[in-house]
């Protein structure tokens, strides 16, 4: 599966985010298909709903996002904007959440962000959801990570 990094993802809202993660800038950064879990990613990021690169950090900085799961969605054809921003929210909450914040987010003060792939990455074999945490629904920097933080 080839995939071209110049294209873009759609990024979607998070159930109660006011779109802190609602796009990023295409000027450097690290292909959103690259992406890897334990990333950190800085940058308020409002106002663009195309994505094709994220500035990474390391967790020790500060930063607006923290990549805690890459689920993939079964092959098929393009399932649609909204159907597909649906699968990424109920896949992004849930056991992957649990399992890296260590409670269920119902239950967390941590919110969640992702990127789902655009109808172009996905012509391109693109199946792969982001799974962003962020430590509030504003898009705050923080510093360390998120990684058990409810434990």
């Amino acid at each position: 599966m080839t995939r071209t990094p110049s294209r873009t993802r759609r990024a979607a809202a998070a159930v109660l985010l006011a779109g802190a993660l609602a796009g990023v800038s295409a000027c450097g950064g690290t292909s959103v298909l690259n992406l890897e879990v334990g990333q950190c990613i800085s940058g308020q990021t409002a106002g663009e709903d195309d994505v094709s690169s994220v500035p990474v950090v390391d967790c020790a900085e500060p930063h607006t996002g923290e990549i805690y799961s890459l689920p993939q969605v079964p092959d098929g054809e393009f399932p649609g904007e909204e159907a597909l921003n649906q699968t990424a929210q109920e896949l992004c909450a849930g056991p992957d959440f649990t399992t890296y914040v260590g409670v269920e987010y119902l239950q967390s003060e941590i919110y969640f962000s992702t990127l789902v792939p655009s109808a172009d990455t996905w012509d391109d074999g693109d199946r792969e959801i982001v799974c962003i945490l962020l430590a509030d629904q504003n898009g705050s920097e923080t510093t360390g990570s998120l990684r058990g933080a409810n434990r």
